[in-house]
């Protein structure tokens, strides 16, 4: 990754909605935070816990996508090691063109039902598992 491809994926990473600019949001770590406060996101409520929810729900998911198209040429597959309980797993994945947050949200909340063991596990490794649900890589 280029320096400048680092860093606007660092900027991108840090950049929140900016009705939750200056409100201190959680960080998310595991995957039953990402579900939670992505299933509040996918709502409509402007509570000020939901608006954070949001924002974190966002912030963690633009930071996963940027990373990922700043780590690889557009188009090409993104394989994610050192998944799993041993470390020893890996998935594949090609992001879309464009991957709206609402679309990324919904499908994190969707398949995360189906992957209970998912939960206690990290963020970064239900967002990886869930892109390679809807966007594999070819055989």
């Amino acid at each position: 990754m280029t320096v400048r491809g680092f860093l606007a994926a660092s900027l991108i990473a840090v950049m929140v909605p900016a009705g939750a600019a200056f409100a201190q949001m959680p960080r998310i770590t595991t995957g039953a935070e990402l579900v939670s406060a992505c299933t509040v996101a996918l709502g409509k409520s402007q509570d000020a816990e939901d608006r954070i929810a949001r924002a974190s729900c966002h912030q963690f998911l633009a930071g996963l996508v940027a990373g990922v198209y700043a780590s690889v040429d557009k188009g090409a597959p993104m394989v994610v090691r050192r998944l799993g309980e041993n470390a020893d797993e890996e998935v594949c994945f090609r992001l879309p063109e464009r991957l709206t947050f609402e679309e990324f949200a919904r499908q994190v909340t969707e398949f995360a039902p189906g992957h209970a063991e998912l939960y206690q596990r990290s963020a970064f490794e239900m967002g990886a598992r869930t892109l390679a649900e809807n966007y594999p890589c070819p055989e």
